[in-house]
């Protein structure tokens, strides 16, 4: 069974929570994958807003079902894959869902593998994660798109034309490039290896006759380009086994089996009327009395051999399947004989009706391949004993003789429990099956044995178990916040989380005062008083200076700081001149934490005391992804959570403006902003991607010429000829004051308009010759 189909097949007979949601992940051709809250890696991203799923979106304030463009465009499609969802551009980044997880036509079916490059796939509900910006090995292609203007991304106008780069790491490989016929690469990523692409069929065997229209295969490795094999006997029909230069003359089959021109009756071979191997027939006729010929009465018309130089091959011999030759003279060698058609995998689905291709020849001839399960339609590569039971077709896919919900494999469409929900729906006209067209998807049963688990039940926070198959259970369940630990001080409404565990639904910790912030966590009962925060820290009715705690001129953990003032000689109190200030130690018994410390970004503390915690603290906005382009000051938000505090995402690049989403790693550089737009530490024409074009040096001076400069890494600004007091005073239109440009004289009718354009020039060098003249370095 394939890659999906086991991956399915598991997720159907093992009822779990995260069946009902992870289950429609197996429907797409890829996923996308990223680290959740809790340090697992799933494929929640690929559908929903963030790498939590549904549970994580509540979490952070969302509503259900916290679905991606994506994600909503997947349900509105019923959770099926389909030409149409693939076609779609469901976050508007230029690229259809179908090339960001590597199936652009949308032809991937669950019982397939992964097509294309697990590497290359983006998310779809995303419009900051695109294949358009990968060209990895500069070769002008990128993951999809080719660029045009050779900025290093294929995200501008009409890039997005159907090129792919199928390995980014090799610039000879793209849809652009010439297949190579003598490596295994496939160059123009078309999906075809080297030997099955069109474009190199000269020089393949494909019948397997030891010839190529090219040459001769003389190594037999089905090819015809090793040292050599270029040679002049070619092969004239490299469709038939049976055909090849040399090859023995079928008398009555209609193919010119030698190649030499001559068919059947006219071939020189078809004369002979000897049995010249000795088995009993001649190239026409049968040697019915054994004297060596077939001119005896009755024997020209009883029989003929196909290879009379062979004398195991003529019409008493039974075919031998893979020996590329017509062994019984019926002019069917091999898988084409009806002998052994059932040992041939005609669809190519890994089963031939009497075997298992176990080594993936085509064919299951080869040991032991007779002893494997069966093909129950040879016809349909859809059909095999490796494909997985659809569950709504009314036919057996799996070859078990079992169909549709008859089949073990669709447990998964029944609701075993009664309570009108299925693993993959709702039951909605109570047949006892969610396998009528609407009923698959939606909200699921996530433990079809039990009627009081399924989506409409009420969550129970105590019993450890998802009541209502939300994804979540118990504390973590939206239902039951008052036993979530959501700041993480240990504290939730109901009681103390005695085991840490980010809820209060264990025994025993339903008990005690409740937590007063419950998404604050310098609040809770018996925390450490800040005096200066405004708070009621530790919940005792007194905030500040009116709490005792706030008298205390100790410093208790020797960190310089006292619960108020600072201790500026080491003498371990807060008693001297100048010690009493508005600052305090926020907490007395960790010297980790006072005025002087850095804030640490992910801890849950108020670290340097100022009131502000991780996140909230402006000294982690370098952490953040404020503008949203999917940077931070440390590196790149792979699960668009905002910030760049996961596993491996202080990699890629640090985003140089945290409050502009045009300006990250992956933008590309405008030429002429002042701006590192790409944030490489180069900006404008200062920048590789750049090059001087003399329209981006005008300095709106019309006394000088706008030019690059010699090394294209600057303007220059050279007074032009045409001002004939080369930009000084006197020139035509000027007022005195400096700056004029003469004009050449002309006659005639042209001489009015000259008088107004130098009447125009001079009212406006009245209103401008200070700043030009200062331009030019003119002291006025």
């Amino acid at each position: 069974m394939n890659r999906s189909g086991v991956c399915l097949v598991t997720v159907l007979l093992l009822p779990s929570t995260a069946f009902a949601h992870e289950f429609y992940a197996s429907r797409v051709p890829n996923r996308a994958t990223a680290t959740t809250s809790s340090g697992a890696i799933k494929p929640c991203i690929t559908c929903h807003d963030n790498p939590d799923g549904g549970a994580g979106c509540v979490a952070s304030g969302g509503t259900t079902p916290c679905l991606n463009p994506f994600g909503l465009a997947f349900r509105a499609a019923g959770f099926m894959w389909t030409p149409a969802l693939a076609m779609g551009d469901a976050d508007g980044d230029g690229y259809t869902n179908g090339q960001e997880l590597q199936d652009p036509s949308g032809t991937w079916t669950v019982v397939m593998d992964s097509p294309g490059v697990a590497e290359y796939v983006t998310r779809p509900g995303f419009n900051s994660s695109t294949p358009g910006v990968h060209d990895d090995d500069g070769d002008g292609y990128c993951w999809f798109g080719r660029d045009l203007d050779m900025n290093g991304d294929c995200l501008g106008p009409a890039e997005n034309d159907g090129s792919l780069d199928c390995n980014d790491a090799d610039v000879a490989v793209h849809s652009g490039a010439m297949e190579v016929c003598t490596n295994a690469v496939d160059n123009d990523c078309n999906g075809l290896p080297t030997l099955r692409d069109p474009a190199c069929a000269a020089v393949v065997d494909r019948d397997g006759d030891g010839f190529c229209p090219m040459g001769r295969d003389t190594n037999r490795d089905r090819d015809c380009i090793d040292a050599g094999e270029n040679t002049a006997d070619m092969d004239c029909d490299d469709t038939s086994i049976t055909v090849f230069p040399g090859a023995a003359e079928n008398c009555v089959d209609t193919l010119d089996n030698d190649c030499d021109g001559d068919i059947d009756a006219l071939d020189s071979m078809c004369t002979g009327d000897a049995d010249a191997d000795g088995d009993g027939y001649c190239p026409i006729g049968r040697d019915l009395n054994g004297d060596g010929d077939c001119l005896d009465a009755g024997e020209s018309d009883a029989g003929y051999d196909c290879d009379d130089g062979n004398p195991a091959s003529n019409p008493d011999q039974t075919e031998i399947c893979t020996n590329v030759f017509d062994d019984d003279c019926d002019g069917l060698p091999d898988f084409l004989d009806t002998e052994c058609r059932g040992f041939f995998d005609s669809d190519e689905d890994g089963h031939c009706p009497m075997g298992a291709d176990l080594d993936g020849d085509g064919n299951c001839a080869g040991e032991g391949e007779s002893e494997g399960e069966p093909d129950c339609n040879d016809d349909d590569p859809a059909i095999s004993p490796s494909a997985m039971e659809i569950c709504t077709n009314a036919q057996d896919d799996d070859c078990d003789l079992a169909i549709s919900l008859a089949d073990d494999d669709c447990v998964g469409y029944l609701d075993t429990d009664g309570d009108r929900y299925c693993f993959v729906g709702v039951d909605m006209n109570r047949d006892g099956d969610c396998a009528d067209p609407g009923e698959e998807g939606g909200r699921t049963d996530c433990d079809d044995t039990m009627m009081s688990i399924n989506p409409d039940a009420v969550e129970v926070c105590i019993n450890g178990i998802d009541d209502d198959c939300d994804g979540s259970s118990d504390g973590n369940d939206p239902e039951c916040s008052d036993y979530a630990d959501f700041d993480g001080d240990g504290w939730c409404i109901v009681g103390p989380d005695l085991d840490g565990d980010g809820a209060c639904d264990d025994e025993g910790e339903q008990v005690g005062p409740a937590d007063a912030a419950p998404r604050d966590p310098t609040i809770y009962p018996g925390a450490p008083e800040n005096c200066f925060d405004g708070k009621d820290n530790d919940q005792d009715g007194l905030i500040d200076m009116a709490d005792p705690k706030c008298t205390r001129d100790v410093d208790a953990d020797m960190d310089g700081w006292c619960p108020i003032g600072r201790d500026l000689n080491g003498d371990g109190d807060c008693l001297d001149a100048g010690e009493n200030i508005a600052q305090s130690d926020c907490d007395d018994m960790d010297p980790a934490r006072n005025p002087d410390a850095m804030e640490d970004c992910r801890n849950r503390r108020d670290d340097d005391c100022d009131g502000d915690i991780d996140l909230l603290d402006g000294d982690c906005e370098y952490v953040r992804d404020p503008d949203g382009d999917g940077f931070c000051g440390i590196g790149i938000d792979d699960n668009g959570d905002g910030d760049c505090l996961d596993d491996n995402e202080d990699r890629f690049g640090m985003d140089c403006d945290n409050h502009d989403r045009l300006v990250n790693p992956r933008a590309s550089e405008i030429c002429d902003d002042m701006i590192d737009n790409d944030c490489n530490g180069d900006v404008d024409l200062a920048d590789s991607r750049c090059s001087c074009e003399d329209a981006m040096c005008d300095d709106g001076d019309p006394c000088t010429d706008d030019v690059c400069s010699a090394d294209g890494l600057g303007c220059e600004h050279p007074v032009s000829a045409s001002c004939s007091d080369a930009g000084v005073d006197g020139g035509m239109g000027s007022d005195g004051g400096g700056c004029g440009c003469s004009v050449p004289a002309s006659s005639g009718t042209g001489w009015p308009l000259l008088m107004v354009g130098a009447l125009v020039l001079y009212l406006r060098r009245r209103r401008t010759a200070p700043r030009e003249c200062a331009n030019r370095g003119q002291l006025l």
